[in-house]
């Protein structure tokens, strides 16, 4: 389990050089559930072994259904286990700490995941994300598309780091990097060991990330700022299915 979704409106400034500290989308920023658009798939598989094959676009692994840790591609684990059969827990873990709580629930071909992910600080973000069956079934074995988002907790901080640097942080999240297009460790607490993160300008009121699982690239977003500066929008597109989902943020 992980995951969220993400127009393009530009700034147009001097062709003077701009210091890096005057970028627009610098600022904090929080989620918008109600205008971010999701479209991503998810897909469970019951293989002959007993084991279960998970994949969102393109984040692959294996499991079981004992509560047991079960490495994913980007270092960390996931434990699934079993409530009953229209109720499956999923625990992720990250450096060896709980980075999220899945709760999983179906009900003929709507999937609802309520989610909890707890902060370093004590505090805990919660959502429920909606996913609409394309095929399969019955209960969880199918393939899912995510319809809705509900829950605004999520928040965005975006901050120079030197003439041509950023910080990135967001829930449990942190990668502090230059634009030079080169990955970058990602150190906050509830990030893999195996994930890394590089990013580009595109213009004076946007710039692209790109997000790296085990050095393969696994997706990029392009974070850009509307004109009146209010809005942060974020397209993301997986490699896997090159289909783009659209997140909005407010500024706060």
């Amino acid at each position: 389990m992980r995951r969220y979704a993400r127009t393009c409106a530009l700034v147009l400034l001097s062709a003077a050089i701009v210091a890096a500290a005057d970028a627009p989308y610098f600022g904090k920023w929080k989620l918008n559930s109600n205008k971010t658009e999701l479209d991503s798939i998810t897909s469970i598989e019951k293989l002959p072994s007993g084991e279960y094959h998970y994949d969102q676009d393109g984040f692959a692994y294996n499991f079981k259904l004992d509560g047991h840790e079960y490495p994913a591609p980007d270092g960390g684990t996931s434990a699934w286990k079993m409530v009953d059969d229209k109720t499956w827990e999923v625990t992720t873990r990250a450096n060896g700490k709980v980075s999220g709580n899945f709760k999983l629930s179906v009900s003929g071909d709507t999937l609802t995941a309520d989610i909890s992910l707890p902060q370093a600080d004590g505090k805990t973000i919660t959502a429920v994300a909606t996913s609409k069956r394309i095929s399969g079934g019955p209960g969880f074995v199918g393939k899912w598309r995510s319809s809705k988002l509900q829950g605004d907790d999520t928040w965005l901080d975006l901050a120079p780091d030197g003439p041509d640097g950023l910080k990135v942080a967001s829930p449990n999240s942190l990668c502090v990097a230059r634009f030079d297009g080169k990955p970058y460790p990602m150190t906050g607490p509830g990030d893999p060991p195996k994930q890394t993160m590089a990013f580009r300008k595109k213009g004076a009121a946007s710039f692209e990330a790109l997000t790296y699982v085990d050095g393969k690239l696994f997706g990029t977003d392009v974070y850009t700022v509307s004109a009146d500066g209010k809005v942060l929008s974020d397209v993301s597109t997986p490699v896997a299915t090159k289909k783009s989902a659209k997140a909005i943020f407010d500024r706060q």
